[in-house]
């Protein structure tokens, strides 16, 4: 078992990705949208950082997770599943997973506007977690430039935007300022 860090560091949040994606792999008829996959990030966050609270309140929603330390970090989560619909059952659809590019800034403006709100947390983190390797990393960096040049007023924030795929050589970081 890993030992407590004192903060969550960017590649804590690569881990984190990896390991849902590989979870996902191994269960892929279990794990098909950020709901299913809260409960693994908790247990995940709680082995290695001290302090963690979840659904933590802001203006405009909550934050999905928020560790609390000598450096408090805020952390969102974002999930393009496999399939949008039971590939048996074309009415049936998966709850919260109406988007195809759900990893896209203009699908995560909601996550964003939470992320760049006034506190006193320094560190904050958006995770992208591609089930699909259907995106294109560069492409997902310009997308995230161009929102945030289109943005007024912005915040002195800056978000660590990491997204995780299913090919690791393509996993990607990039600063999105708020």
């Amino acid at each position: 078992m890993a030992s407590n860090h004192t903060k969550l560091t960017k590649a804590d949040v690569y881990a984190l990705g990896r390991t849902l994606i590989d979870i996902s792999n191994r269960y892929p008829t279990t794990f098909f949208t950020e709901r299913d996959f809260y409960p693994l990030v908790v247990a995940y966050l709680t082995g290695r950082v001290p302090g963690l609270d979840t659904e933590v309140s802001v203006r405009g929603g909550n934050i999905d997770f928020h560790m609390k330390g000598t450096n408090p970090t805020w952390l969102e989560l974002a999930v393009q599943p496999r399939h949008l619909m039971d590939k048996h059952n074309g009415e049936i659809d998966f709850p919260g997973h109406k988007q195809k590019n759900s990893l896209y800034p203009s699908a995560n403006s909601a996550e964003l506007r939470k992320l760049a709100q006034p506190s006193p947390v320094k560190t904050r983190f958006l995770l992208l977690v591609d089930l699909t390797g259907a995106y294109d990393p560069a492409g997902l960096k310009k997308a995230y430039d161009d929102y945030s040049l289109r943005r007024r007023p912005r915040s002195p924030v800056t978000v660590r935007v990491i997204y995780c795929t299913q090919d690791a050589a393509h996993d990607k970081d990039f600063p999105f300022k708020c």
